[in-house]
């Protein structure tokens, strides 16, 4: 649903940045946001950067300027090149936000250890881009920015981590469809989450989409082997990073599809194993003189025996072989 702009939108640059993370917060509907309140200005080659201590830099040149030209020229048409630098200066601004966004115990400097494992950044990274590419449109109407840039909607300014946020998008997809949440839902729910726990909630979204949840004990390790498959194909997201973006968007789908099927392997290797080998269960002790003895008369006098003659019309029955029925197991769902 979308929500109306804000009662008094901001009517400079600086007061947009006073504003931006709320907004943000309150567009992805997180518990919490970790920006300090700070903002700094820096220049090189770096739009933006979300620090693990709160604050927010963003370069003077491509980030800040452009947006103070934007409130500068409030409600004047501006060429297309011009509404692109808005759009994408807004777009680095709501990315760096939603970096910062999390549950209310979360910590950065959780986060910031998670950073460095396997495939963490990967995925943070490319979660928060395909999010912001998403609700951007969103963010601007929030904030009035379609009445201070008129046509900023129609332009697009496309986006960055093209090595990540095509194997986002067709994972989660991918998921979306086995655990049936709505499109969208899933990357909405990683971006609420910090670094230190997308990884586990994704292999999560994994393990319940599949029947190992009704097969497998508690104490089943498959969670961790999941977790090793998205770490170890996510981490090869690195080597297409500096390619050419079509380059790098085709072989992050690529990627994606491959951890997709080594997943798909490591479940039915699994769920083969418990089937042929189900969890053994205790029987109940044997009930006395189940076998006769020669010393005992036999538990009882057979229907037909070799000392009785067969009835007229009938036919001496033969050997049956019965089984019970395995236990029923239902299925789960997300």
């Amino acid at each position: 649903m979308t929500a109306p702009p804000m009662a008094a939108p901001p009517t400079s640059a600086a007061e947009l940045f006073a504003v931006s993370a709320e907004v943000a917060r309150e567009l992805a509907g997180a518990e919490h946001s970790a920006w300090n309140g700070q903002v700094y200005e820096t220049t090189g080659t770096i739009l933006g950067l979300a620090h693990w201590d709160g604050s927010l830099y963003l370069d003077r040149e491509c980030i800040v300027e452009p947006l103070e030209r934007m409130y500068e020229h409030a409600g004047e048409e501006q060429p297309g090149p011009t509404l692109v630098s808005y759009r994408e200066s807004l777009g680095t601004l709501l990315h760096e936000q939603a970096h910062f966004l999390g549950p209310l115990d979360a910590s950065q400097e959780a986060a910031c250890k998670a950073f460095t494992e396997p495939g963490t950044r990967q995925l943070e990274e490319g979660v928060t881009e395909a999010w912001t590419q998403d609700h951007l449109d969103e963010y601007i109407r929030r904030l009035g920015i379609d009445q201070v840039a008129p046509g900023i909607e129609s332009v697009d300014a496309g986006g960055y981590y093209p090595a990540f946020v095509p194997a986002v998008r067709r994972i989660t997809a991918e998921l979306e469809s086995r655990s049936g949440l709505a499109h969208g839902e899933l990357v909405d729910v990683l971006n609420r989450r910090t670094a230190s726990d997308q990884v586990a909630l994704l292999t999560t979204v994994v393990y319940n989409a599949s029947n190992l949840p009704a097969l497998e004990p508690p104490e089943g390790d498959t969670r961790t082997r999941l977790e090793a498959v998205i770490r170890d194909h996510l981490a090869r997201l690195d080597h297409y990073e500096q390619s050419p973006p079509g380059h790098a968007a085709a072989r992050s789908h690529l990627t994606a599809g491959l951890l997709l099927e080594a997943l798909d392997h490591e479940i039915r290797v699994v769920e083969s194993a418990l089937l042929t080998h189900p969890t053994a269960c205790e029987l109940p002790a044997p009930a006395a003189r189940l076998t006769p003895s020669p010393l005992h008369p036999p538990l009882h006098t057979p229907i037909h025996s070799p000392l009785h003659t067969p009835l007229a019309g009938t036919s001496r029955p033969r050997t049956a072989r019965s089984t019970t029925a395995a236990t029923a197991r239902a299925g789960r769902v997300r």
